[in-house]
């Protein structure tokens, strides 16, 4: 029974899955879960959740700032759309389809401590001891999360946003935030052309309380994954707890939908329609106008083994062995300081043609002034040139009545006839 639920990681959005049952064997499986849960519906989000790894198994020990912590009250663990990850520092709610599980979930992450992050010297940094899972251990999926974020740890918002930590190994985090902001005068430009969105904006679009681009990004891959296959994957749910969740036999349409989504074809650009990457339809999704982004880094060092008995003699490893491989992770500040960008309205496009009108005048001798004339010559004058030419052409109308005008050449006087009588 444990092998077959481990089809149940087939609903994490990884594109490489290859089905493990068929469609009966799916039925069947689906029948046994419903049966199990009394016919009222089975939640793949929380039986994912209870078959993984608890967070105290995994973090086994901590120091934040130099006194150590309980780790099993430092972390939350909740599905995502890539694994079931133990999460540091997370402030959003449940969404589990049970109520009195949403409740639970709720009061656990209102009662874990918050940690602000004010020292920026790795002596004061806060670190964690990692140990691996046992190799019996059937939850080990292969499968990393690629979030780094303060809201649905989902989807990467940061230029590194994941990290692998091998075996025997520290790894060192540095973390420096960028803080950005936009003028009012930023408004008026329209935000295909400013690339961000102000909050308002923001929580008009996807017609929330709230807008990041992550939770836009999310919401989009689930309209496209309800469009495909008429219902969501569990792991994948964000805000909107009123979505149709997909089952078992389902998945054979969620993981056609994952091959188009992420177009994973060898020859995907000599085909068309709906094998191709369906990516490109979330482009509306914009960063927030206002905000932090953080630049991460990572330094790697050995981890020195220890072979006695005893295992670590000092330091945050006492007392630790090898018998199941370790590594430690640190996060600190890693400048004194943070760079803060500002973008503002600098002038409107009349303002942008004077200038360089004034331009063209210093290094050329002329202005756009002078282009504006040289077109008209070129097109205008001449065009009225062409029209008067044509109506010069035409003849004279005849005029009518006692006003006619005769021609009456003159003689010349020594050439006239005289007659005498």
């Amino acid at each position: 029974m444990a092998e077959r639920l481990l089809v149940l990681a087939q609903f994490y959005l990884n594109p490489l899955d290859t089905p493990r049952l068929d469609e009966a064997q799916l039925q069947r499986l689906h029948w046994l879960l419903s049966s199990y849960h009394n016919d009222t519906g089975y939640s793949v989000r929380d039986i994912l959740r209870q078959l993984s790894a608890d967070c105290g198994e995994l973090i086994i020990r901590g120091i934040v700032y130099g006194s150590p912590v309980n780790t099993s009250q430092m972390f939350v663990k909740r599905p995502t759309s890539s694994n079931v990850c133990c999460i540091f520092n997370y402030r959003r709610p449940s969404y589990s389809q049970i109520a009195h599980i949403r409740a639970e979930d709720n009061a656990e992450m209102r009662a874990l401590p918050k940690v602000v992050f004010e020292s920026n010297s790795i002596l004061n940094s806060v670190q964690f001891v990692l140990q691996d899972t046992p190799e019996d251990d059937q939850s080990n999926t292969f499968m990393t999360n690629n979030a780094f974020q303060e809201d649905y740890a989902t989807v990467q918002s940061t230029t590194l946003g994941e990290i692998l930590v091998d075996h025997n190994t520290i790894v060192e985090i540095p973390i420096q935030p960028t803080f950005f902001s936009s003028s009012e005068g930023v408004r008026t430009v329209s935000p295909e052309a400013r690339r961000c969105y102000f909050p308002e904006e923001g929580r008009k679009l996807i017609n929330q309380s709230y807008y990041s681009i992550d939770e836009c990004l999310l919401l989009c891959r689930s309209k496209s994954m309800m469009d495909h296959c008429g219902c969501v994957s569990p792991p994948m749910i964000g805000s909107s707890t009123d979505l149709k969740y997909c089952s078992l036999p389902d998945l054979p349409c969620l993981t056609k939908w994952k091959s188009i989504w992420y177009g994973y074809d060898e020859f995907a650009y000599l085909q068309e329609g709906e094998s191709q990457a369906a990516q490109g339809q979330c482009t509306h999704c914009l960063p927030t106008c206002n905000g932090v982004s953080f630049s991460i880094t990572s330094n790697v060092a050995p981890l020195r083994l220890n072979y006695n008995g005893t295992g670590y003699r000092t330091g945050l490893l006492k007392g630790l062995t090898n018998e199941r491989p370790l590594a430690v992770i640190k996060f600190f500040f890693k400048l004194r300081f943070a760079q803060a960008t500002k973008s503002e309205l600098v002038s409107t496009w009349v303002v942008l043609l004077n200038r360089f009108g004034g331009i063209l005048s210093l290094m050329y001798g002329f202005s756009i002034v002078s282009y504006i004339e040289i077109f008209y010559y070129l097109t205008g004058k001449w065009f009225v040139y062409i029209c008067r030419a044509f109506t010069k052409r035409q003849p004279p109308r005849p005029v009518r009545g006692n006003n006619s005008l005769y021609w009456d050449e003159l003689m010349p006087k020594g050439l006239g006839l005289r007659v005498h009588n």
